[in-house]
């Protein structure tokens, strides 16, 4: 499970946390040395049971459908013969930043006191009496590679907020920082042509919804979420025989019965969540789970 992979030395927010190219190629070949690449086809049918293979399987994912992904990581896809998922936010294709982005982006670029600070002071205005108090469990189990106190501020942002106060911060805070969000989503995230190209090279693009709303707390949207972003990918991708999802923050408090119900209903054959582990045959196609990247360091 990949997100951001970019050189630090051509990387104008070097305090994002990211994998460089080099470090991305050194884990692609002691992966390789050790499983067999799967594609989506055949991780399927490993699950079904209908394929025994030689060594344990590796499928490649890459979350939020970055630009990157296309310079950086399709030719060392190429080079290799190996099949990557990658995941596409389509409302952020067309022009607007998803809110977990301007929180990397806004942290990457300011010193988090300030940052901490400045989000509190606008919470107190926009919101008087909002409680920034969260569970330190809470955030543990869904931040396990940050600092506590960036954790906190992240599962404040991202899943404590109602919906419309966080998106009215991040909007006012990523204008002041920024500028145009338009043009910083250009530079950020895939284009269409650059999806089908990918595409054109034997990678599969899914889902990753159209907002990148954690969709079990915003039932009341979760429908026209989804169907949005199926439209989207089949009114500007190539057809697919698979069409694969990733939930957005995947947890399993994100997503329940009725997010795969309706992800059934589209067509998508399968969705991949951050659970982390391994997968067997009997798993639930639309339950899979996932290894970070730094599990692997």
């Amino acid at each position: 499970m990949y997100h951001y992979v970019r050189d630090p030395a051509r990387n104008e927010f070097p305090r994002l946390k990211a994998l460089s190219a080099a470090q991305f190629q050194k884990q692609l070949t002691a992966v390789t040395d050790r499983y067999e690449m799967a594609t989506l086809e055949s991780a399927l049918a490993f699950l079904r049971g209908e394929y025994e293979p030689e060594r344990d399987l590796c499928l490649l994912t890459f979350d939020d459908g970055l630009k990157e992904h296309h310079s950086e990581v399709l030719p060392i896809l190429i080079e290799r013969h190996i099949q990557g998922l990658f995941f596409v936010i389509t409302g952020c294709v067309e022009g607007r930043v998803a809110a977990v982005h301007k929180n990397h982006f806004l942290m990457a670029t300011l010193d988090f006191a300030e940052y901490e600070a400045e989000v509190l002071h606008r919470l107190a205005v926009l919101a008087p009496g909002s409680s920034a108090d969260i569970d330190p469990a809470l955030v543990r189990r869904t931040y396990r590679w940050d600092m506590p106190e960036v954790g906190r501020l992240k599962y404040l942002i991202n899943f404590a907020l109602d919906a419309d106060v966080r998106d009215r911060l991040l909007d006012t805070m990523f204008a002041d920082h920024f500028g145009d969000e338009h043009a910083f989503a250009r530079a950020l995230y895939l284009s269409w042509d650059e999806a089908r190209e990918m595409q054109a090279h034997g990678m599969l693009m899914g889902g990753h919804s159209h907002t990148h709303i954690a969709l079990e707390a915003h039932r009341d949207r979760q429908d026209e979420e989804l169907a949005r972003c199926a439209q989207t990918l089949h009114r500007h991708l190539k057809s697919q025989t698979l069409w694969p999802f990733s939930y957005p923050y995947g947890k399993p408090d994100t997503f329940s019965s009725a997010t795969i119900e309706s992800l059934r209903k589209l067509h998508f054959n399968s969705a991949f969540a951050t659970v982390v582990g391994n997968n067997y045959p009997g798993q639930d196609p639309f339950q899979i789970r996932r290894i970070d990247p730094k599990d692997l360091a």
